[in-house]
């Protein structure tokens, strides 16, 4: 059978060959005949050649323009494709087990966001890279350890939630909080809103606190499966063993989301100053606890699986003997005669004593005239005219009258501090202004939903702490309760 190629060949033979081939006379050498077949046979293959590498141009001409038409569409659909992606109720193997999505939230208390930019923080660095790291987080005011805790994992503001101090007054109850005395302060008459392991525990999904300011109050009944109650002995290596414990039980009895608090850093910051070397000593030991946990979940093939999220409550500032604000010298004998209660430190609450509630408007018109002079180192407000921004006005918890100090001031009598000679302690103090630049608090975090939501090494524009909850609840596909994030958990980047 006679090919195409073979056709086309025969038909491309000099007339002269032809004869030949037909046994008809002729004077052409048998020589000549010869390369004429090889002149063409060389022709065939040029031909041949060329048609292949026309169809090779073509091809890599189609596959080039359906790769930049697969491109353009996919980069202008990735945003929704990353989204649809994430299944917060799928299953990951790491190889030997299943898990279902599991997040590790961990706090470092007193961690001023600045502190990442200094080098001395390598596992929280590492974290960044392989997700995301907010420009800054603002806590919710004031600026203070446990109201900012129970923000972060309710979604409320402290004016919403209750919370609304370290120590206060609640004049319905006719009690104080002070969360230095457990027996009080872990009543559930003090704590609103629900926290992110009530709201999982409600939802079939099982929960684990480490020392998580209010994780000792129960909720009708409802507790976190396993719980660390506060210490001050244990420190964060054994915390993130304790993490790592959790993450090697059965699947069934397993952990989806672990609160760790971490007391560290602010701990240092008060007694040194937030920026003294011991201070950074004891952050860069915190860092190499992270590392720890970082090092766990890679040995057990968890490092693309496991969530982690690493937050502070707040920042903190120094403070200093020529930054003491006597109120004393503000006020008259009569004034200070009518204050019962002064709370909420570094700001300056102010209570008068039952029975002398008209005494309100002296106290607030004498510290109002003074924050107007020249060189005053502070604000002041009735409770109910607190600027919208603070969400610090509608609960009787909140003091009738408040003086914000400016960062790093404070508020203090003669009696209090009246010695030049010695250095005013703390030297570092954290509670003013939730939106100064020292306020701001720390946001890390990695995993794969912060892989598909927002990508790797995103930076994320700030936002408030009331926004983290709702990112939880989309982490764990929770349903969550009712808080005042306004960005329903999408968190969103710079770029």
């Amino acid at each position: 059978m006679t090919t195409h190629s073979e056709a086309s060949a025969e038909n491309n033979i000099p007339r002269e060959s032809s004869r030949l081939l037909d046994n008809e006379p002729s004077s052409t050498s048998y020589a000549a005949v010869e390369n004429g077949g090889q002149e063409e046979e060389q022709r065939s293959g040029e031909q041949r050649s060329s048609k292949a590498r026309r169809i090779t141009i073509i091809v890599l001409a189609v596959v080039l323009s359906t790769t930049v038409l697969a491109t353009a569409w996919f980069a202008s659909h990735y945003s929704s494709l990353r989204k649809r992606s994430y299944r917060p109720y799928g299953i990951l193997n790491n190889g030997t087990h299943d898990f279902r999505q599991t997040l590790i939230m961990i706090s470092l208390d007193g961690t001023v966001n600045d502190y990442l930019d200094r080098g001395i923080t390598p596992n929280l660095d590492a974290i960044a890279a392989d997700g995301v790291r907010a420009q800054y987080m603002n806590p919710s005011f004031p600026s203070v350890t446990f109201p900012n805790h129970w923000s972060l994992v309710t979604g409320l503001y402290p004016e919403t939630h209750g919370i609304v101090g370290n120590v206060f007054y609640d004049p319905v109850l006719n009690q104080t909080f002070n969360y230095k005395s457990a027996a009080g302060s872990w009543s559930p008459k003090w704590w609103g809103g629900e926290p992110i392991w009530v709201t999982s525990e409600l939802q079939n999904v099982t929960s684990a606190v480490i020392m998580w300011p209010g994780c000792s109050t129960s909720f009708n009944g409802v507790r976190p499966t396993y719980e660390v109650p506060f210490d001050d002995v244990t420190n964060s290596d054994k915390k993130m063993d304790q993490v790592l414990q959790w993450l090697d039980l059965p699947l069934e009895d397993r952990p989806q989301i672990i609160n760790a608090y971490i007391q560290t850093v602010d701990q240092h910051g008060h007694k040194y100053g937030p920026y003294d070397n011991l201070t950074l000593n004891a952050l860069h030991s915190v860092d190499g606890s992270l590392g720890r946990l970082l090092d766990g979940l890679k040995k057990r093939h968890l490092s693309d699986i496991v969530h982690i999220m690493v937050v502070s409550d707040h920042g903190m500032s120094e403070s200093s003997n020529d930054k003491l604000i006597y109120y004393d010298d503000i006020l008259d004998e009569t004034a200070l005669g009518n204050i019962w209660k002064s709370e909420g430190w570094p700001l300056l609450g102010i209570r008068p004593y039952p029975g002398r509630e008209d005494a309100v408007d002296d106290i607030y018109q004498q510290l109002y005239e003074h924050s107007l002079l020249p060189g005053a180192k502070y604000e002041v407000f009735r409770r109910e005219n607190m600027p919208p921004k603070y969400h610090f006005s509608h609960t009787q918890r909140v003091p009738p009258v408040v003086a914000i100090p400016f960062e790093g001031w404070n508020f203090v009598t003669h009696k209090q501090f009246n010695d030049p000679t010695k250095v005013y302690q703390p030297r570092g103090v954290h509670g003013y202004d939730n939106f100064a630049r020292q306020s701001r608090a720390i946001f890390v975090a990695k995993g794969p939903f912060f892989d598909w939501d927002l990508g790797r090494g995103q930076r994320l524009k700030p936002f408030v702490n009331v926004e983290v909850y709702n990112v939880l609840s989309r982490i764990l596909g929770l349903q969550p309760a009712e808080n005042n994030g306004t960005l329903a958990g999408f968190l969103q980047s710079l770029d």
